[in-house]
């Protein structure tokens, strides 16, 4: 392990930090992403060849890629780049579009070792099937949208937001971040745009919250409220 921290350092120069100011901007920003409990571990997955992924459209994949673009960093012809994290990140030493070496140190491996052009889809297969347990049990329209807010901030973090989102829109719900029946059942009650809205509001005060009490967690901040923005936009509109 030693030998391959010293490679990959001889690799990947550390990048600046992020700037600090909080604005929303049009163009997504790379973000931090730190679950907010201790994620499960990796499910399993087997990268797709080039013949056996044709023809294959599947939304949650192609929602993926999106996120995929929102954490890339990219190398000069485009391809997926593996990159030191900055202080403060918590999400170990290095990282592929958001897939670190402490959280997905397996799948982290398995995607830096591709060739550049094969990384983003592996990605985003990689992506999908991590959140499926906890994407998979909610309404189809919100999918795409939790599935985002569930890498981004763990499946728990994800439920969270939803269930604050949910008590915004008046449903008494317990904020645990577990996906129970009440949960469930509330879900399913309101109009997914306004809980993915609400949702959102939920994760942009837990956050500049979170900055408050960690001052170096303040330089992620524009990244993560154009991260949120983004994500409402693009799957937000039911």
């Amino acid at each position: 392990m030693e030998r391959y921290e010293k490679n990959m350092a001889q690799m990947f120069r550390k990048p600046e930090p992020p700037i600090e100011q909080a604005q929303v901007q049009p163009v997504a920003a790379k973000t931090s992403t730190i679950p907010t409990e201790a994620p499960q571990a990796s499910v399993g997955y087997e990268i797709i060849s080039d013949e056996s992924k044709a023809g294959v459209d599947d939304p949650l994949v192609s929602a993926a890629m999106k996120t995929v673009d929102w954490e890339a960093r990219r190398d000069k012809r485009g391809n997926l780049s593996v990159y030191a994290l900055p202080s403060g990140d918590m999400g170990g030493n290095y990282e592929v579009a958001g897939i670190n070496d402490r959280y997905h140190p397996q799948a982290f491996k398995k995607i830096a070792s591709l060739p550049a052009e094969q990384r983003e889809r592996a990605a985003a297969e990689y992506i999908k099937q991590y959140t499926s347990p906890f994407v998979n049990q909610l309404p189809e329209q919100i999918r795409p949208f939790a599935q985002d807010m569930a890498f981004n901030r763990g499946a728990g973090g994800a439920t969270k937001y939803i269930q604050q989102g949910l008590n915004i829109l008046g449903q008494k719900v317990s904020v645990d971040g577990v996906l129970g029946p009440k949960t469930l059942q509330a879900i399913g009650t309101v109009q997914p745009g306004e809980l993915m809205k609400a949702a959102s509001q939920a994760q942009l005060q837990d956050e500049y919250a979170k900055a408050r009490t960690n001052p170096e967690r303040r330089k992620f901040l524009q990244g993560l409220e154009n991260r949120i923005n983004n994500r409402l936009s693009l799957f937000g509109a039911v």
